[in-house]
């Protein structure tokens, strides 16, 4: 139960992030001017009416009103594609990566000779 929940607020918080949410007001608008005008004249008709904007619901009104004013804050070149054509991302040059020889030798055995065992190690007699 958790699980779900926590994935429907990040798409719901993501959706309000990019501004989306007002995008879902606006379908969910024009499916109740749908519906509304289907009980009183035939689908394609209603359809029609539905999207050639003459009469757009309330709504209709707010999510544009929400959408005009989102775009109204963004910066002037960050307004849907404004004044930047492509990025274009250049570094000055890239640094020669030298890998060197380690000064040291690795050990041999005659560093090691002090580390060697030279008597048995002691083992306790096999128990019966």
């Amino acid at each position: 139960m958790r699980r779900p929940l926590a994935i429907f607020s990040l798409g719901l918080a993501w959706l309000c992030a990019n501004g989306a949410l007002w995008n879902v007001v606006q379908v969910v608008g024009w499916a109740k001017m749908f519906h509304d005008y289907a009980q009183v004249m035939p689908a394609s008709q209603a359809l029609a009416v539905t999207f050639d904007g003459s009469a757009a619901c309330d709504l209709c009104h707010v999510s544009q009103t929400a959408q005009d004013a989102a775009r109204e804050q963004l910066p002037r070149d960050a307004a849907l594609g404004g004044g930047m054509d492509k990025l274009l991302l250049l570094a000055d040059s890239v640094p020669i990566l030298v890998v060197a020889a380690p000064d040291f030798a690795w050990p041999s055995v005659i560093h090691n000779i002090g580390l060697t065992r030279t008597e048995l190690v002691p083992v306790t007699p096999p128990r019966v």
